[in-house]
């Protein structure tokens, strides 16, 4: 009888960890899941064999501890992220990590070059790849900052942030000096970065670089609707070609000397036309399930790398869509738009249309899911923390 391996998924709340679990299991992997809680998208799909609640990966002692002692009583072959917090975890901790598991994550030198939006913005500015124009408050004391510095509109970003989280729209230096300091409090350090205004694209680029061949495997995602409705995460979304912002993106990778996977961000400028880059997520996304039904097969690309199995070539038929059924009620509530978008907000039934929350072969986690993300709504920290640009 074939020696089945073991895949264990941190972070497996994640609504990106349905379609993962279940192409792992079509891959003859067991999955298991290290969620948060109950209440989430992945703690009772069908397609895992086993789901645990770990503790909070916020305490970082803990978590390693209880790490280590369940990949060593059970047997783990190899370990996948699903949100920046996991990732930052396997990288920060690797080489201890990696005595006991395998896994595709760069050290925590290389891994900053990507993550930290503001170090991004620096090596776009050293190389010239397009990027916002972005002033760096470690270089220049935000309380110096003048109107002939940078444009306003302008945005504040924590350097280490995901899903918006803390960005805020400041219109003068005057609304900087106010506002300023209470997201420094939360997030950290901070830049100022040109606002880049609504009408262009929003594009993904999602890249996994194989650290035994260097082979590298591409998809593009266009983000036809975002929640928040004025810029967040995809909830609308199709699959496109577009090799040109791949080669970018896979030469920003390469100057990092990024291995594994990671996913880009980048908007269209409406003043000029041009692509920029925004940020690097070194996980997968949650509209991941596009690029997967597209025919590149992230979850067992990763998989069979980390464990360094030979890795088979993937088709790339774009053009499939996606909804988030969730985040377009949410949209829909929020945006004056709602009668007068395209593609139609009423079509829900399409060629080549799958949702992000629901599958009819796994229905439980879209309500246990859903639920998850209607209390996030009703709290009022969480509402505040994504409420920056609207």
């Amino acid at each position: 009888m074939k020696n089945r391996k073991k895949i264990l998924i941190l972070d497996a709340q994640a609504v990106q960890t349905l379609i993962i679990v279940e192409q792992l299991r079509k891959a003859d992997y067991v999955v298991d899941l290290f969620c948060d809680s109950k209440i989430n998208y992945g703690y009772y799909t069908r397609f895992s064999n086993n789901s645990i609640v770990a503790p909070k990966i916020s305490d970082e002692e803990c978590y390693l501890y209880f790490l280590i002692s369940y990949i060593k009583d059970n047997g783990v072959d190899a370990l996948i992220p699903m949100t920046d917090e996991s990732a930052c975890f396997l990288s920060k901790n690797s080489v201890k990590l990696k005595k006991y598991v395998a896994f595709i994550m760069p050290g925590w030198d290389i891994f900053t070059r990507a993550y930290d939006k503001n170090k991004l913005m620096t090596l776009c500015h050293k190389k010239g790849y397009p990027h916002p124009r972005t002033i760096d408050f470690s270089v220049f004391n935000y309380k110096s900052i003048t109107s002939s510095d940078i444009n306003f509109p302008a945005l504040i970003k924590p350097n280490y942030t995901t899903g918006g989280r803390g960005m805020t729209l400041v219109n003068s230096v005057e609304d900087l000096l106010d506002k300023y300091p209470g997201i420094y409090d939360v997030y950290g350090d901070c830049h100022l970065q040109e606002y880049i205004a609504a009408g262009g694209r929003q594009i993904k680029v999602q890249i996994f670089i194989d650290p035994k061949t260097s082979k590298k495997f591409s998809s593009v995602i266009y983000k036809q609707r975002y929640y928040p409705e004025t810029g967040g995460s995809s909830c609308c979304n199709i699959t496109i070609a577009d090799d040109s912002v791949v080669e970018l993106c896979c030469n920003v990778l390469d100057d990092i000397d990024w291995v594994g996977f990671a996913d880009f961000d980048l908007i269209e400028d409406p003043k000029d036309g041009i692509l920029k880059i925004m940020e690097i997520n070194p996980r997968i996304p949650a509209c991941i399930k596009s690029a997967i039904k597209s025919g590149v097969d992230y979850a067992t690309l990763i998989a069979n790398a980390s464990l360094g199995e030979e890795l088979r070539n993937y088709c790339y038929v774009p053009g499939k869509k996606l909804r988030h059924i969730g985040f377009e009620l949410l949209w829909f509530f929020y945006s004056k738009n709602r009668f007068n978008t395209k593609p139609n907000w009423f079509n829900f039934f399409s060629r080549n249309l799958y949702f992000q929350d629901f599958s009819i072969k796994d229905p439980i986690p879209f309500f246990v899911g859903t639920f998850g993300n209607f209390k996030k709504q009703l709290n009022s920290n969480f509402r505040k923390s994504k409420s920056g640009l609207r």
